[in-house]
């Protein structure tokens, strides 16, 4: 995509249209089962402002900051992006019937409530449930988590939230 976005032919909101139709969706394919980690967040983030700062022709030496650029181009973090859709996914996943081998998996814990030597410590369920507490509302907790998902207008509302605290605009 270099060439095409420091092309002078082209104008910048057909960038900006190439950019969110097709770079945002390869970059984010399968992002819902990520877990988070820091360094994942800040990859993504690095690689969208290095491509707006292309497509806007904006240097590094010009001081101008990230949230500028991304109001410039009318986006949003892609971190706040993939957090928005794990939110969706697991609220799709709680709706599930107790059955179900997305739901079962969700919510299996280790024996003895501890992982194996070795696995992550920063699984998907972990991560969903830091999503939760750091929604604007701390006191969701898995219980009440499965309620609200019940509930799609009220999800879609956590889902916002959720999403807003990790820099979505």
């Amino acid at each position: 995509m270099r060439p095409i976005w420091s092309s002078a032919s082209i104008n910048e909101g057909i960038k900006i249209r190439l950019f969110t139709t097709f770079v945002v969706p390869t970059a984010l394919y399968g992002c819902e089962t990520w877990r988070h980690t820091e360094r994942i967040a800040k990859k993504l983030n690095v690689f969208q402002q290095r491509c707006l700062r292309r497509i806007f022709r904006i240097s590094y030496l010009e001081h101008k900051t990230n949230d500028k650029v991304l109001k410039r181009a009318n986006a949003h973090q892609l971190e706040a992006i993939v957090t928005e859709r794990r939110m969706r996914l697991a609220g799709h996943i709680l709706r599930m019937n107790d059955n179900r081998h997305p739901k079962t998996a969700m919510r299996w814990t280790p024996r003895n409530g501890k992982r194996r030597v070795g696995a992550p410590r920063i699984t998907w369920r972990r991560t969903f449930i830091k999503d939760l507490e750091d929604s604007q509302d701390p006191n969701i907790r898995w219980a009440d988590a499965e309620q609200i998902a019940a509930d799609r207008r009220n999800w879609r509302s956590l889902v916002a939230r959720c999403a807003g605290m990790h820099g979505g605009n």
